[in-house]
This record gives structure tokens, sequence and C-alpha cells, in this order.
């Protein structure tokens, strides 16, 4: 195992509201429980920690949920306290908290900081009113800006914010209204995503009913290529399809996702990659807390993937990355002839002018990069 490529992703599944459009595994607050939660965490990093004892230092870890900061602020120094004492931490890791500014009080961001995360991301998705009550966020323009200054005060000096685009009836200068507010809070890191609609959400039982109309596909685009072009314009490189970032301050966690490398996932419906195995854990955070007592984890499903499937979503989330990705690289990991498996794919994908090959490095065009989806489905 890789001694450097290792991330810890610890899920927080309870939520003080579940948005219209979410599909993440989110839960409603149970005090009774949260403390019962964490101790099971605390059993199954303890299990996990033991397995992997070899895999040497942690590089990264990152809370999400749900919604971690739903937790008190001891809770989450308890967490980072058991991750510091059960796993070797890389000096300087990047450990990551994600924030909602409806949860989190603003004096609790420098206990928070104490404790040792180093990174926030905060659940921005707008700074218009009536988008904000359109998503069905709990929080408003103003928690938004106490948050992010409360954070600043506190010593959190690698902030990312998350916003998101093509709501129903945004115009491309509310769009770039919502980026210009963003920037003025002065980020390191934006990921800006497109509202998609799952099927099993609230907002897609709207969509089905026709109460719910999202933009077309073209106003999509060119709300999206606009995003490119202003953070462009301001100083951000572009380096994966939804996320931007000031030099040096990529998000380190989700490299080693996008890289397919080991990723240990704990909590409640957690995924991780280990060692060429893809595990996810039970979704009820009821369940999960029952099975880890019993048994010290909540592994639900878990599958050794065949060489050439761990090479195609290899490939799949490589190509995410705006670099691209190497394909000695991909042929040393998986000893194969990548032209061999893929060289009609590539054929036909460079005829449609959708990616390029320079210097051994594989990556979407900028024609591939509006079409992404469909073209990484092609290597799966």
């Amino acid at each position: 195992m890789d001694k450097q490529s290792l991330g810890l992703y610890i899920h927080i599944p309870y939520c003080i509201h579940k948005c219209g459009y979410c599909d993440f595994n989110s839960h409603p607050i149970k005090h009774d429980e949260m403390e019962t939660y964490i101790d099971a965490l605390i059993i199954e990093m303890s299990h996990y920690s033991q397995k992997y004892s070899s895999a040497g230092q942690l590089n990264t870890i990152f809370l999400g949920g749900g919604t971690p900061t739903t937790l008190s602020v001891s809770q989450l120094t308890r967490i980072l306290e058991e991750c510091k004492n059960q796993f070797n931490i890389t000096q300087g890791a990047e450990i990551t908290l994600e924030a909602n500014p409806a949860t989190i009080r603003s004096d609790e961001l420098k206990s928070i900081r104490q404790a040792g995360y180093n990174r926030i991301s905060i659940g921005v998705q707008s700074f218009d009113e009536a988008e904000l009550k359109l998503l069905d966020r709990a929080h408003g323009i103003e928690e938004i800006h106490s948050t992010v200054d409360r954070a600043r005060e506190s010593g959190f000096n690698n902030l990312s914010l998350d916003l998101m685009f093509a709501i129903p009836n945004q115009t491309l200068g509310g769009w770039e209204n919502n980026l210009r507010l963003a920037l003025a809070k002065n980020p390191e890191h934006l990921s800006t995503y497109n509202l998609t609609i799952e099927k099993e959400t609230a907002f897609g039982k709207l969509q089905s009913n026709g109460k719910l109309v999202m933009p077309d596909d073209d106003h999509q685009l060119e709300l999206y290529k606009r995003t490119i072009a202003f953070l462009k314009e301001n100083g951000f490189h572009h380096y994966e399809i939804s996320n931007f970032a000031r030099p040096g301050k990529e998000c380190r966690h989700n490299i080693t996702y996008w890289q397919n490398t080991n990723t240990l996932g704990l909590g409640a419906g957690a995924s991780f990659y280990m060692n060429g195995v893809r595990s996810k854990n039970t979704n009820l955070p009821a369940h999960y807390i029952h099975e880890v007592n019993k048994r010290q984890t909540a592994v639900k499903f878990s599958e050794s993937l065949e060489p050439r499937q761990a090479m195609g979503e290899t490939l799949m989330l490589g190509l995410r990355m705006l670099k691209g990705i190497s394909i000695k690289t991909l042929e040393d990991r998986f000893q194969t002839s990548f032209k061999t498996i893929y060289g009609d794919i590539i054929a036909s994908l460079q005829e449609k002018e959708l990616i390029t090959i320079e210097q051994n490095q594989l990556r979407l065009s900028e024609k591939g990069l509006f079409l992404a989806d469909s073209v990484i489905l092609e290597f799966i």
C-alpha cells in the first residue's frame, strides 16, 4: 500500500432538515443517539486502524455528511482526538470539516479550529434569498456572511464554498452575481455544482408532477462555461470538472478519491476503497450502531474489483481532473496495455475531438469537458 495516498472519510449522517434536492445519506437529528453514534465510530475506527496499521500515515481527514456541524464542539473534538490516537497523521495533513451556516454558531468556530480542523467547507449554495428558499435551505444570507467571517477570524485560512447553478429561473446575470459575492469572501476554493434532480428526492417527485421545471441543456451549458471563464479571470485554477482553487489550495482529500487510491470510510453509509476492495456501510444510523457494537464493522456490501473493472473506474475518476491521467502510471498500476484494452474507444473519442493525448497524458478536450459524463461512461 502506498503510504502517501491514504485518506480518511468520516460520515456524520444527521441534518436539521433534508433539502428537496438531497439524495445523500442524511437523517433527522436524534440527540440521544448522537453520542452513541460517536462511540460506534470510535469502535469502527479502532478496528480499521489495527487492520491497516501497515498503511502508514493519514494525509487527509474529511468529515462530511449529512451535516457534521450538527455535532457539538466537544463531539467534533473527540472524533479528531481519536483519529490522532489511532492513526499516524502526517504533519500538515489536510483536515476538512463540512459546515452548514444554519447549524454552526459563530462562537464555536474558534474551538473547532483549535481542535485541529484546518480546512472548512461551507455549504452556501446561493447568495440569493429566493434561490435559497427554492432550494429548501435552512439558512439565510446573514448566516452565510457571519459564518464565513467568523471562520476567518477563528484562524481558518483554507476556506471552501459550495455553490449551485442551473436552479430553476436562474439567469446568467443572477449566477454571475452569486460568483461575485462568493469571491468577495476571498475563498481559497470553490465547488460549483449544477442542480441535478434525483428520482427519489422531493424535487424528483415535483419534477415528475410537472411542478418543477429545470433550465434547458443549452442554458445549463452557458452557465457552466461562464463559471469557468469568470473564475479563471479571477485567478482560480480549474482542476476538476466542478472544482476551482487558488494555486496550491486544491482539495487534497478529493484528489485522493479521484485518483482512485486508498480511501477509508467510517460511519453510516460511508463508502471506501482499500487495496482493490470496494465496500459500503449500512445507511441507517441505528443499524450502523447495532452492527458496529456487534461485530466492529457495519459493511453491508463489499466486492473485490476485477482488474479491468478497477482500471475503468480509475479512468472514470481520473478524467474528472483537468490534468487527466498518466497512461504510463495506469499501465504500471494494472500491469496491462492501455491501447490493447481501450484502443478502439480512444480512436473514436479522438476522432470526435472529445479527448487529447499529449506526452502520454490522457485528458478531456475542451469539447469533451462539456460532455464529460457521456465521455467518461465510454470507459466503464
